[in-house]
């Protein structure tokens, strides 16, 4: 019997239980999601901060998106993370966009010599 009197019959509890456990189960997974997600943004940044070297040139702003459908303008439309910078004040790429694998390798870059130009830049 309930505090109201009313009796709640043994299903009526286990479809309670049963969608409690489906909600905190929900919950669990976007969290985990959420922390690999995170994990990955991570890692890819690291990518990019090796590519970039120490000190980066000035990049200007900087927008992250990640390509879960796939990157239309790469070979294979691979899911990446990129990295779009502009203003740059790397010679020839007033814009540049990198182009990181979600376990952090660098699929592709624009301008496609972006490191020889970041090399140029910042020689030591």
């Amino acid at each position: 019997m309930s505090e109201s009197g009313l009796v709640v019959p043994p299903a009526a509890r286990r479809y309670q239980f049963t969608m409690a456990r489906l909600f905190w189960l929900t919950v669990m997974a976007a969290f985990v999601a959420a922390l690999l997600a995170g994990a990955s943004w991570a890692v890819a940044l690291s990518a990019v901060g090796t590519l970039l070297g120490a000190p980066p040139p000035e990049m200007g702003n900087q927008s992250t998106t990640l390509l879960w459908q796939g990157a239309p303008q790469l070979a294979g439309h691979p899911r990446v993370w990129r990295f779009a910078f502009g203003p740059t004040v790397i010679p020839g790429a007033p814009t540049v966009r990198i182009y990181v694998s979600p376990f952090g390798q660098v699929v592709a870059t624009d301008p496609a010599d972006l490191a020889a130009r970041v090399k140029a830049l910042h020689p030591y």
